[in-house]
C-alpha cells in the first residue's frame, strides 16, 4: 500500500474504534507525530478521503472527527425507510427470482462468524445491491450515501453476535416476501429491520457514552 493508503486505514480504524473520539480536533502536526511515517501531503490526502467517508469534517481551516448525533441517526433511519420502501416497489416489478437468489447467495452470510470489517461490508452491500435490482441508479447512490453515514455506529454495533444473527434473519425475510410477490410485506419487513437496527445503534451509543470519554449534550455527542 502507498503511504496515503496506510495512513488512511490507520486513521479510519482509530475513528471507527473510538480511539479518536467524536468531535476531536485533528491537527496535522499531531497526526504527523502520532502516526509513523506520516507527512503533510499524505495527511491532507487521507483527511480528504475520510471526509468523503463522512468520518471527519473541516470547519474553516480545522479538521474534526465527525460528531455522533442522535438526531442525525434518526434522520438517516427515516430516510432509509422511505428510500427502501420506494425501491422495493421497483424491485418487485423488475427483479427476477434468479436475481433475488443471487443476491442472497452473495450478500447474506451463512452465519454470523465474520470479521467486523467483512460484516460491515456485507450488511452495507446487501442494501445497496437490493436497490440495484430496482434498475434505478439514483436509489443505489442514495442507499450508498445513507449507509456510509451510518458506518461508524454500525461498526460499533456489529461486535454483537446476537445482533448479527438477527440481521441475517431479517435480510432473508425481506427476500422471502419478494420471492412470494408480497411487496407490502417486504416493505414492512424492511421497515421493521431498519427500526430494530436503529434501536441497537441507540443502545450501543448509550452504553458507550457511559464507558468512554464523551457524553451526550442535547442531541449530539461531545468530548467530556
Amino acid at each position: 500500500m502507498t503511504q496515503v493508503e496506510i495512513l488512511y486505514q490507520a486513521l479510519r480504524s482509530d475513528i471507527l474504534n473510538m480511539v479518536l473520539a467524536p468531535g476531536l480536533r485533528l491537527s496535522e502536526r499531531k497526526i504527523e507525530s502520532s502516526y509513523s511515517g506520516a507527512s503533510r501531503t499524505p495527511i491532507r490526502t487521507a483527511l480528504l478521503m475520510l471526509e468523503a467517508d463522512k468520518l471527519v469534517q473541516k470547519k474553516l481551516r480545522t479538521w474534526f472527527v465527525m460528531p455522533l448525533c442522535m438526531s442525525h441517526i434518526q434522520q438517516a433511519c427515516e430516510f432509509r425507510v422511505g428510500l427502501e420502501r420506494a425501491g422495493l416497489v421497483l424491485v418487485h416489478e423488475r427483479a427476477t427470482s434468479e436475481q433475488i437468489d443471487a443476491l442472497e447467495r452473495a450478500f447474506i452470510p451463512e452465519d454470523a462468524d465474520q470479521s467486523r470489517e467483512d460484516w460491515l461490508k456485507s450488511g452495507r452491500d446487501f442494501h445497496v445491491e437490493l436497490m440495484r435490482l430496482s434498475g434505478n441508479d439514483l436509489f443505489v447512490d442514495a442507499m450508498q450515501d445513507v449507509m456510509q453515514r451510518l458506518a461508524r455506529i454500525r461498526w460499533l454495533e456489529v461486535i454483537n453476535e446476537a445482533g448479527r444473527t438477527r440481521t441475517i434473519i431479517e435480510h432473508r425475510e425481506i427476500l422471502r416476501h419478494l420471492r412470494a410477490g408480497n411487496v407490502d410485506e417486504a416493505c414492512e419487513a424492511a421497515r421493521r429491520h431498519a427500526l430494530e437496527t436503529q434501536k441497537r445503534h441507540v443502545d450501543t451509543l448509550i452504553a458507550l457514552s457511559r464507558q468512554s470519554g464523551f457524553q451526550m449534550v442535547g442531541s449530539a455527542y461531545h468530548i467530556a
